[in-house]
């Protein structure tokens, strides 16, 4: 008795290993596989030729596998009932009915769990995958012929064309442009990979936070205007009336270089838009566009203030950063930088760091490093204070107006 579960369960566990085989065979990126090999990954390469090569025939491998599992799972434990019966005279001629119940644990065990489980970590598994399929290939090749030359009378009988047309996703023409296209320079892969990656943006992840936006009330003078654009190089500057989260306009250069310094600037304020920090960049453009306007005012879910965006930092997004006489020249991000340690400014996006360490950090609702640093802390950082994520030493430089300015990161490993 004991022997027939012990053949279910493995019949089960293998239908699992090849359901399971068909749905990594089509979540891994191959893009990734091929980089691999360029780099002298010799395994990656191995496997990469193999999928190149029997990429179909390993489907099919797949689905005949899981069928058979199937089957034989089936076969063996309708016998195990029928011989069950023998001792327990309840389950008599109740056999097909109990039968049934093995489809619950085939659906769960050996369909649901295994598909979750190698779709998740497909880019692992596709090394123990590939070699487990070429196995079983070449035990089911007389299967894959036969069922290779039915197919081909089908289609012909039909007048069924079946070009194979492989859909990519967004990240793996992302990882072909920046790994196969040896051909593109650097700053046309750059934009092509901002442009792929442009429709997916929300404006809270490129807001100018308030803290760090340069306003004026509006009970100041036009001499008092003039002075803040000499200063700052900008061409607009939003105007707040009492609390600075209460942006009630802009103004602009070229509307008071000429006009009486004494004048109240509110004399010379144009209207400001209010957009949620929700909406994608392509509307934020469309917006800008519609509205022939240059900056607008962010605001959260609640409708409170949290800083304000420009068309050029939406365009900076896919062509990079715009300079011109009109915009401050963009503020280095990363201080300081030696072979033991990096001082990065707060406000550099946590995707940045991790492009330069090469490493992930822990996701959470934050975008910056500083935002990262205060929501490990759950408080207000100190300066000098430490704190250690994964394997990297955290130390807060510099502390301004309730934000972090500066962050030097250590690797543990190197202290």
């Amino acid at each position: 008795m004991i022997s027939y579960i012990i053949t279910v369960a493995f019949f089960i566990f293998l239908e699992g290993l090849f359901s399971g085989s068909e749905i990594a065979l089509f979540s891994v990126n191959k893009s990734k596989l091929k980089y691999q090999a360029k780099e002298g990954d010799k395994k990656a390469e191995k496997i990469y030729n193999l999928l190149e090569k029997h990429f179909t025939e390993y489907v099919g491998t797949a689905l005949i596998g899981t069928t058979l599992s199937i089957v034989i799972a089936t076969t063996v434990f309708v016998s195990f009932l029928y011989d069950l019966a023998n001792f327990v005279p309840f389950i008599h001629s109740k056999e097909e009915i109990l039968a049934e119940s093995l489809i619950i644990f085939t659906l769960i065990f050996g369909e649901i769990i295994p598909k979750s489980i190698f779709q998740h970590y497909a880019e692992k598994l596709i090394f123990f995958i590939v070699p487990f399929l070429e196995f079983f290939r070449k035990i089911f090749k007389i299967f894959l012929i036969f069922a290779n030359i039915l197919t081909k009378i089908i289609y012909k009988i039909f007048n069924i064309k079946a070009p194979f047309e492989r859909i990519y996703t967004r990240e793996e023409i992302l990882d072909m442009i920046l790994s196969e296209s040896e051909d593109i320079p650097n700053i046309e892969k750059k934009i092509i990979s901002n442009v792929i990656i442009f429709k997916n943006r929300r404006l809270g992840e490129i807001v100018i936070p308030l803290i760090d936006v340069i306003m004026i009330s509006d009970d100041k003078k036009v001499a008092d205007a003039i002075e803040i654009f000499k200063e700052t190089g900008f061409s607009r500057i939003p105007i707040y009336r009492k609390r600075v989260d209460n942006i009630i306009g802009v103004i602009r250069a070229y509307d008071v270089i000429n006009a009486n310094p004494s004048d109240n600037i509110v004399k010379y304020l144009k209207g400001i838009r209010y957009i949620p920090e929700f909406t994608n960049l392509p509307n934020v453009l469309k917006g800008f566009k519609h509205y022939k306007d240059h900056m607008a005012v962010v605001v959260d879910e609640r409708g409170v203030t949290i800083g304000i965006i420009t068309i050029n930092d939406v365009l900076a997004e896919i062509v990079g950063q715009i300079k011109d006489k009109t915009t401050k020249k963009e503020q280095n991000l990363i201080k300081e930088q030696t072979d033991k340690y990096i001082v990065f400014d707060g406000r550099i996006e946590i995707k940045e760091v991790e492009t330069i360490l090469q490493d992930r950090f822990p996701s959470g609702p934050y975008e910056t490093l500083g935002g990262m640093i205060i929501y490990h802390l759950g408080r207000m950082a100190r300066r000098n204070e430490v704190i250690v994520i994964n394997n990297y030493k955290f130390t807060i430089l510099q502390i301004e107006k309730r934000r972090i300015k500066e962050i030097k990161i250590e690797v543990l490993d190197n202290l």
